[in-house]
């Protein structure tokens, strides 16, 4: 079980590649661990070597935006030739992942233009050290003149950034075997004065016959997420428990209720949680919050914000 859930909580900060403005939120302010991203995280591989596709060159990127919509990341597009062409779809192409229909938003090229396309990534195919080189991105391309072709033209991917993507998604479902950890509905009670979201994260035993223990949450720019009682670490799950249920809070931050944080956040629901298993090294995961859950949160933002 623990073949591929390495210590993976700086991950996602190595993933980011900022372009443009600055963004409000840090991820690795959210997972980062310095001293816990180095023992498993992606070895870099060597490139592979690709045939060049004339006039058009492919780069790899992640932003911010990409992190908090999950599943994506940039493929950074040039016209290296003379003649305007347009991309109608890109697919990733990498042994690494499941190939997905062409998709994203067109873009109409000019000698020398450079644009970022959102490129979407299937799920990782992770048995066997299956790697994801030779990485292309297949594109769909209308000349001047009409025509419809396809073209696979290699992606440099700098950072190893697919390799990382690869990586963490790799944990992920390997930490989603072992243990499923879901978020429960909201309760908005007064504690103290100040309205509070009393709900649970409910953890239930998939495959693995280890203790597991919640060793740790981490809210956003936005809401903090923590134990209900935060003086009392909620115990572990034993051996033979199959599900556990631990009570959290959910409060605004001291700047949660900025109109600049809430206008500029791009990750308000990016809520980071730590298990061990056998008391082992802390294993890095995110809540999934479904868009009924984020509905409600804002909703908390109106009443909790509202004399401020």
């Amino acid at each position: 079980m623990r073949t591929r859930i390495g210590v993976l909580a700086g991950l996602i900060a190595a993933l980011t590649v900022v372009s443009g403005c600055a963004a409000t939120d840090d991820p690795a302010g959210s997972a980062g661990r310095s001293s816990e991203a180095s023992a498993d995280a992606a070895e870099p591989t060597a490139p592979v070597a690709t045939p060049a596709v004339p006039g058009m060159a492919a780069l790899a990127v992640r932003l911010r935006t990409d992190v908090a919509v999950g599943g994506q990341f940039q493929t950074r597009f040039s016209n290296t030739g003379s003649e305007p062409f347009t991309v109608v779809g890109v697919s990733l192409d990498s042994p690494g992942f499941e190939r997905l229909p062409f998709g994203g938003r067109p873009g109409t090229f000019q000698q020398d233009a450079t644009i970022d396309l959102p490129t979407a990534y299937g799920a990782a195919l992770c048995e066997n050290g299956i790697g994801v080189d030779p990485a292309y991105v297949a594109v769909q391309i209308q000349r001047p003149d009409g025509r419809l072709e396809e073209a696979r033209v290699p992606l440099e991917a700098p950072d190893d950034i697919l390799d990382r993507i690869h990586t963490e998604e790799c944990h992920l479902l390997d930490l989603a075997a072992a243990v499923e950890v879901s978020l429960g509905g909201f309760t908005l009670e007064d504690v103290d004065g100040s309205p509070v979201l009393q709900t649970d994260i409910t953890l239930t035993r998939g495959e693995t016959a280890e203790e597991i223990a919640l060793v740790e949450l981490r809210g956003s720019v936005v809401f903090d997420v923590s134990f209900a009682d935060p003086s009392d670490p909620p115990p572990a799950m034993d051996t033979a428990q199959s599900e556990s249920v631990v009570p959290v809070a959910v409060r605004m931050t001291g700047r949660g209720c900025d109109a600049h944080v809430l206008g500029e956040t791009k990750q308000p629901f990016l809520f980071p949680f730590y298990v061990t298993f056998d008391g082992g090294e802390p294993q890095y995961g995110v809540l999934n919050v479904s868009q009924e859950q984020r509905d409600a949160l804002w909703d908390y933002v109106e009443v909790a914000c509202a004399d401020r």
